[in-house]
């Protein structure tokens, strides 16, 4: 329960301070804040960095576990051709190993585990400037790369796959998802192959300057290679986040709750997850 409170009660300050200190900022449109960005001529530009923090709630409450997600977006421009990036890295602090939590195929070994997990990043191509539109498609290619400090937390595999990038906007909303598909492709002989499947949906629905609905999940995700009924995770929820500014850098603040409904036996049942988000 003292793990539990720790992991609540630090973002809990964290946010509200932010907050305090954001509201104090004029409110600009994120359309101008992105239009800008894009009249610059500089080849490469960071987007946002996210920092999640998330606690996960087992069965047994004694197993329930906390996570640091570091999320960054970034954008390449070489010639006509954008490419978006994200990288996604976890620090991991779990009372057992977790199916599926972290991403790929982790030895499940009862043991506690903490540190960092896998590396997962992706890239998406696409014309500069096209994405004004309603409708905006980037084909592309995931990675996950073997940087786990325990082999709890990581698959112990380099895997590579194809992925794609889907965003719409029209009015309050903004919605789309990130695919992508990854198979192992070296890596330690000793460990289980990767094959692994993950959608990662996004909708957001503007209330107003400062709010937005949003349903923004750990992503749903299919394990191949595992026993029938450990394949899958399906989590539906959704919460808010409360938009501002921090300085010249947009500032979003997010709390969410997520219900697995299909989830491994032994795996996550709720996901609370906390978003502190500057753009750039």
């Amino acid at each position: 329960m003292k793990t539990a409170t720790r992991w609540i009660r630090a973002p809990a300050l964290a946010l509200a301070a932010l907050l305090l200190v954001g509201d104090q900022a004029p409110v600009c449109a994120q359309e101008a804040a992105v239009e800008e960005h894009e009249a610059s001529s500089s080849w490469f530009r960071v987007g946002s960095w996210r920092t999640w923090v998330f606690r996960s709630f087992m069965r047994d409450e004694g197993d329930d576990a906390g996570t640091l997600g570091l999320e960054l977006e970034s954008y390449l421009t070489f010639g006509n051709t954008q490419i978006k990036n994200i990288a996604y890295l976890e620090v991991a602090d779990h009372p057992r190993a977790i199916p599926g939590q972290p991403q790929g195929n982790p030895v499940p070994e009862p043991g506690a585990a903490t540190g960092i997990s896998d590396l997962l990043t992706g890239f998406w191509f696409s014309k500069k400037g096209e994405h004004h539109g309603k409708h905006h498609f980037a084909p592309g290619l995931a990675a996950q790369f073997p940087t786990a400090s325990d082999a709890t937390l990581g698959s112990g595999k380099w895997s590579l796959g194809p992925s794609f990038d889907y965003e719409y906007e029209s009015g309050s909303w903004f919605a789309g998802a990130i695919a992508l598909q990854i198979w192992s492709v070296g890596g330690d002989p000793d460990r289980a192959d990767v094959s692994m499947l993950m959608i990662k949906p996004f909708v957001y629905f503007t209330l107003s300057d400062h709010w937005d609905l949003t349903y923004v999940p750990y992503g749903i995700s299919v394990y191949w290679l595992k026993e029938a009924g450990e394949k899958a995770y399906v989590p539906l929820g959704g919460g808010g986040q409360y938009k501002t500014h921090l300085g010249s850098l947009g500032l979003n603040l997010g709390l969410q709750l997520f219900n697995n409904v299909i989830r491994p036996e032994k795996g996550t049942v709720w996901d609370l997850r906390l978003l502190v988000e500057l753009v750039f």
